[in-house]
């Protein structure tokens, strides 16, 4: 492979291989909540208005400023001039109005911040939303990985798939175009030569800032097995191995060769589907809290304390804004009497209890049969219903199917934002008070009445709706030779300044 000869005198390869463990069920990031889409698009194929820095601070990135009146009911974005997309045309207010309506059309949590309420175009470089009520947070929404605002060509919208509704081409403005989709082996993204950084040189944080592109061609290589993904980049087959078991640390731990990337990935949860069946019933759903050891979960799932830690509060200690401890009597209270006593009150009479289970990753796996043995401790009938990761996505939006799945929702910087909350998501939180709740946390006008809203939401969550179970917080561990430099790794791997030593 050809290499790139630096000023420092080292010369760098043109290629990266970035092991995955699955494969997207699709790249329209707008309509798919596939963690492993988003890593690959966002911030390569695809930028946003407003982009999150490693603080959790918004930043713009399409928009050259954002101006905000003073109770947060009307935002202005000034859009930066001769951004081209890939297909060679300029970004103007169309495409950036066709996008954040779509945006908005997709998520849930978005439409109950902006309500009504959609983008307009001022002129070619400028666009607005005016809300019906105040929304201190709608820039961290926008500048979010969970919920992708990708802007995109307004003629890619208007050419989406008639029985899908899914976009057929991936165009962007980032660094790095679409390429190539291997069916089942890999997705290959190659440089944008035409593309515009912002900002100065120096200047990057997060998924924020001046974007080099150093590496020609990307590859995203999907190598399902664990092992394989972990030794392949010890054997220089692979550069990058994403999310590998806590019980194969001991491969890399010490070696001088390989660099260990770890971060708070997400919470491990169930989430009860309350749109029809047995979760419907919030009586079975406390006989399924009080029923299963939250440290058995994260210990079957992560083996050692290293990669978990046992955890009530919605939003992480890092962020700590949110942070709260309301609701934490109901956390690790496993009583299997009091559970039992639950499905005597539900009437509970040996009806199979379904969850669904993403069996491409191991955790998930080993989460569902430490759950399933405790529901079957205090008499349940259980059945797992374990699929690999594109099933799992298509079966998740069928409600007749399970009762619960399996997730591990990655961090938000704001809790209105958990998309387990959203009631169009799978799960169907749709209880009053709870989206009652997060409107009230949305229309705030501080971070300190919000917090305080925000309290009484998670208490209400624990105590009452229990729209899911949290069991704890788990840290991913991912591996890469140490030849690769200057890689982000922000929720997943970013690879906009990214550089591989020859």
């Amino acid at each position: 492979m050809d290499g790139v000869q630096e000023e420092d005198g080292i010369e760098y390869a043109d290629v990266i291989h970035v092991a995955m463990a699955a494969v997207p069920g699709s790249m329209d990031v707008h309509y798919q909540s596939d963690q492993l889409a988003r890593i690959i698009g966002y911030g390569m194929i695809w930028e946003s208005l407003m982009t999150m820095t490693e603080d959790y601070i918004p930043k713009p990135e399409l928009a050259e400023s954002c101006e905000v009146n003073e109770d947060c009911t009307e935002y202005v974005y000034h859009l930066r001039k001769g951004v081209m997309f890939h297909n060679g045309k300029e970004m103007k207010a169309d495409d950036v109005t066709a996008s954040m309506n779509r945006w908005i059309s997709a998520y849930g949590s978005v439409r109950e911040m902006v309500g009504d309420s959609r983008f307009e175009k001022i002129d070619d470089y400028t666009v607005k939303i005016v809300l019906e009520r105040p929304a201190l947070f709608l820039n961290e929404l926008i500048a979010a990985q969970s919920q992708c605002s990708a802007i995109m060509p307004e003629a890619v919208i208007d050419g989406v798939d008639g029985t899908t509704g899914f976009i057929t081409e991936y165009i962007g403005t980032g660094p790095y175009r679409f390429e190539e989709w291997a069916d089942g082996q890999y997705i290959k993204l190659t440089k944008n030569e035409e593309y515009q950084p912002y900002g100065s040189p120096e200047e990057a944080s997060g998924w924020w800032g001046y974007k080099h592109a150093y590496i020609k061609d990307v590859y995203f290589d999907f190598v399902p097995d664990n092992i394989t993904r972990g030794t392949g980049v010890l054997t220089g087959e692979y550069d990058f191995g994403f999310q590998l078991p806590s019980d194969n640390y001991s491969m890399f731990d010490g070696n001088q060769d390989i660099t260990i990337y770890k971060e708070n990935a997400g919470s491990a949860m169930t989430v009860f589907n309350k749109k029809e069946g047995l979760s419907t019933n919030p009586l079975i759903r406390k006989a399924v809290l009080y029923a299963v050891e939250p440290g058995h979960v994260m210990q079957a799932a992560w083996t050692s304390e290293d990669f978990y830690r046992m955890e009530s509060s919605y939003m992480s200690q890092e962020q700590a804004n949110w942070y709260s401890k309301a609701g934490s009597g109901y956390y690790n209270a496993a009583d299997k009497e009091k559970a039992k006593e639950y499905l005597k009150e539900a009437g509970y009479n040996g009806e199979t209890f379904r969850i669904l289970v993403n069996s491409d990753n191991s955790f998930f796996t080993a989460m569902a049969v430490v759950i399933k043995s405790e529901l079957e401790q205090i008499g349940m009938n259980v059945e797992l219903k374990s699929v690999e990761a594109a099933t799992f996505l298509n079966q998740r939006n069928d409600s007749s199917i399970y009762d619960a799945f399996l997730a591990t929702p990655i961090p938000v910087c704001v809790p209105s934002m958990q998309i387990y909350l959203n009631p169009s998501w799978p799960g169907w939180t749709t209880e009053v008070k709870v989206q009652e709740l997060n409107r009230q946390i949305n229309a705030s006008l501080s971070v300190e009445e919000a917090k305080s809203v925000w309290d009484e939401l998670q208490e209400y969550c624990w105590s009452e709706a229990l729209p899911v179970i949290k069991y704890g917080e788990f840290f991913n561990y991912s591996v890469s030779t140490s030849k690769v430099k200057d890689m982000v790794y922000f929720n997943g791997p970013y690879l906009g300044n990214a550089k591989i030593e020859k």
